[in-house]
């Protein structure tokens, strides 16, 4: 394909809304276009409206199998009119397109599309398998999300692959670890009664502060005893604190939400066992009802600096970036947090071409860093897969 080529299949994924969902709009034309260069492919519903998508090259005759991995979704786009172009317009200008998605993560799906296309009509021999992973609902599930990268790992298409490139915005750096999470909600229950007698009710947000001074000192603990060497320290954050109805009443229902970004010397399961017992402690010290709710739990990924996978990236982007770049971890999470759950031996990267725009109004990819990656993906899937 020609970079005109190239572009306006991005420009055809960008145009496509699926803020929220949708992700069909997206798997239809990525099977569409598999099709067009004769490339096995199927779409395996998730939800309704919400499919993943799949596609493969190669023999798989060495038993290595190398995944090119991106997310069809995106978050919302707010205010539109807060954009300088429609969000959905794929607008170019002085080379860069404007999009909802151009760089978190259409563009680095489409140049991992291409890429495969471009390998194909080559007819380059590919010893291994080369795979396409699409996911859905990596962005836009309020709760336990990632369920598309779930969805392959339950139906084991994790389960054979040996390396795996998650395209997500690292502006062309390669990323060999990332963070885990922890998402949760505190729920508080207490009594209502008007504020002249609030002998006859029970305040649910007393308890609550309890349970925050508590998990902060735990949190103290947490940061101060545990770093990982390329991560660094799990990062705890209260996101939001509800309470009350009114200024004249007692509450009797009040919550916390907290978002914990993980290492992996802070353990998740250890990390929910402790809340569960705070909790107790505070349920049996203030007579209080308060309970737990995971709302989402990502394990950390790490994969080993000298890992053959992660030699092959650099070697490429070294001979095809034209700039500067680093090797390093990430603090946000992947689709590979679901899928190292099935396959704890695959080998990580997080690399794609997106950048720090992504999520903001007036999000863009730069385009001649967007071609430069199908060419640097393209050589990874030859070295990795000789």
């Amino acid at each position: 394909m020609d970079n005109q080529a190239r572009i306006d299949f991005l420009s055809q994924l960008i145009q496509i809304d699926t803020a929220g969902g949708f992700e069909d709009r997206v798997a239809t034309v990525l099977q569409s276009f598999m099709k067009q260069h004769d490339i096995s492919c199927r779409l395996l519903p998730v939800m309704p409206g919400r499919s993943n998508f799949y596609a493969q090259l190669g023999t798989g005759k060495n038993g290595k199998v190398l995944a090119f991995c991106g997310h069809q979704d995106v978050v919302k786009t707010e205010d539109p009119a807060m954009w300088h172009f429609p969000p959905f317009s794929a607008h170019i200008e002085n080379g860069r397109m404007y999009g909802r998605g151009t760089a978190d993560m259409k563009g680095g799906l489409a140049a991992m599309a291409i890429a495969l296309a471009e390998l194909k009509d080559a007819g380059v021999t590919l010893n291994g398998k080369l795979e396409l992973l699409g996911t859905v609902a990596e962005e836009s599930s309020k709760i336990n999300h990632m369920q598309g990268a779930q969805q392959f790992a339950k139906d084991g298409y994790v389960d054979n692959i040996t390396a795996a490139i998650f395209a997500e915005p690292t502006n062309a750096d390669i990323a060999y670890a990332h963070k885990g999470s922890i998402t949760y909600r505190i729920d508080s229950i207490g009594k209502a009664a008007h504020s002249s007698r609030p002998d006859l009710g029970f305040n649910a947000i007393t308890p609550l502060i309890h349970f925050y001074q508590e998990q902060e000192q735990y949190f103290h603990e947490l940061v101060t005893q545990y770093e990982n060497p390329v991560l660094g320290k799990a990062v705890p954050v209260v996101t939001k604190i509800n309470g009350g109805e009114q200024l004249n009443a007692v509450p009797d229902h009040a919550e916390l939400f907290v978002k914990l970004r993980t290492i992996p010397e802070t353990d998740n399961d250890d990390i929910i066992a402790h809340l569960k017992r705070i909790i107790d402690y505070v349920n049996d010290q203030d007579h209080a009802q308060l309970s737990l709710e995971i709302l989402g739990n990502k394990m950390a990924v790490t994969t080993d600096r000298n890992a053959e996978i992660v030699n092959i990236a650099q070697h490429a982007a070294d001979q095809l970036l034209g700039r500067d770049f680093s090797v390093r971890g990430i603090a946000f999470g992947t689709d590979a947090s679901e899928m190292s759950k099935a396959n704890s031996d695959m080998d990580v990267l997080v690399f794609g071409p997106g950048n720090a725009t992504a999520h903001k109004i007036d999000e863009y990819i730069d385009l001649d860093l967007y071609l430069k990656m199908i060419d640097i993906y393209k050589q990874i899937a030859m070295d990795y897969l000789k």
